[in-house]
């Protein structure tokens, strides 16, 4: 396994927290490095906010980078720049990191969460964050499982979904009659500390209207499904129209994205999104102020539009300011934000830049990572 892009708290999991690179934000890697102890026997990974997860063949989960929440499972908070297994878990079929907590789904189709719980994100009942594994109450029969920004989600078997935590956007979707409850948190900012009361589900309920689905991915105030018949579907948060359905207003039901058919593979990052089609083209939409859609601009798009020359794709994966595609050659083409390196061309340079100034190194379509 290898990574690149900053590594301040050890998220590339090489051991170091000191470069080999210098970017914006302190050391970086603008080129691809090994995880220590990971070069065979990962089978997936996931990366989440300033730390990494690998889900290994016949083990548990391990992670590496910063633990400030619990979020490694190993029943600490300190930081580690190589991975360290979760506690108590094995029979690990896939993993999902976020921002501050972390969700594994076991063999038997259940799931369990670590990590900060402010909004139930855990799906305990409680909001007691927990530095070791906590089962999600009630869950069961789960194939996939998604977890964003204080929320998460999990795709059960007979193509239904069920999310739980923050729904202080509607990322919980539409759930008529179900009882949420409200939690607290303290949120600071130049004027002070308040406390922040926002609507929640420190348990797991049902999203209604939606049936037929195959895959979930949740991005940080949205969420969209991939159905069966190669449509996809989002709900929650729609400021810059990372819904895709062509408008800007946030919805508690799931809305369609327009004009998208075909699709095998969906993801959800900060405020865009991206599906894979059955051709290996990939088409996203959302937020696009350091070129992340990868169509060549730097122009949000409430409905999907194609990235740029892109062919071949075979998996795709979007993060906060960046995205990348896995090509049928094994080769990997990123596009988006590049001031940490996350493009992996051995450069923090462009070819482009972005943001409203225009100060932002970045790519508006893909470019290959060494």
């Amino acid at each position: 396994m290898q990574c690149w892009g900053a590594t301040s708290a050890g998220e590339l999991g090489n051991g170091s927290t000191t470069g080999p690179d210098t970017c914006v934000n302190g050391p970086c890697s603008t080129t691809p490095v090994a995880v220590t102890r990971l070069s065979t026997g990962a089978t997936a990974v996931s990366a989440g906010g300033y730390f990494a997860c690998a889900l290994l063949s016949g083990g548990p989960g391990e992670c590496w980078g910063n633990n400030g929440d619990g979020t490694f499972g190993n029943g600490t908070t300190s930081n580690s720049p190589t991975p360290v297994a979760a506690s108590g878990l094995t029979g690990m079929t896939a993993i999902s990191a976020s921002y501050d907590f972390t969700c594994g789904l076991l063999t038997g189709g259940t799931v369990e969460c670590w990590g900060a719980n402010t909004y139930g994100q855990l799906g305990n009942g409680t909001t007691t964050s927990s530095s070791t594994p906590a089962a999600v109450t009630g869950l069961t029969g789960v194939t996939s499982i998604g977890a964003g920004l204080d929320f998460a989600c999990a795709l059960l078997s007979g193509g239904t979904v069920q999310c739980w935590g923050s729904n202080g956007y509607l990322q919980l979707g539409n759930v008529p009659g179900a009882a949420l409850g409200t939690c607290s948190a303290e949120v600071c900012g130049g004027i002070g500390c308040t406390t922040e009361r926002v609507s929640c589900s420190t348990t797991p309920v049902a999203l209604s209207g939606l049936s037929g689905v195959t895959a979930i991915s949740v991005g940080y105030y949205s969420a969209c499904a991939l159905l069966s018949g190669g449509t996809v579907e989002c709900w929650g948060y729609n400021n810059v129209g990372e819904l895709g359905n062509g408008t800007n207003s946030s919805s508690s039901t799931p809305v369609a994205v327009s004009g998208l058919s075909g699709a095998t593979a969906i993801s959800v990052g900060e405020s865009s999104a991206c599906a894979l089609l059955s051709g290996g083209t990939v088409e996203c939409w959302g937020w696009n102020a350091f070129g992340q859609l990868g169509n060549g601009t730097m122009t949000n798009s409430s409905i999907a539009v194609p990235v740029t020359g892109l062919t071949g794709a075979t998996a795709i994966s979007v993060g906060y300011y960046a995205a990348c595609a896995l090509l049928s050659g094994g080769t990997v083409q990123c596009w988006g934000s590049n001031v940490e390196g996350e493009l992996g061309i051995g450069t923090t340079n462009g070819p482009d830049n972005c943001s409203d100034a225009g100060s932002t190194p970045c790519s508006t379509t893909p470019v290959m990572v060494q």
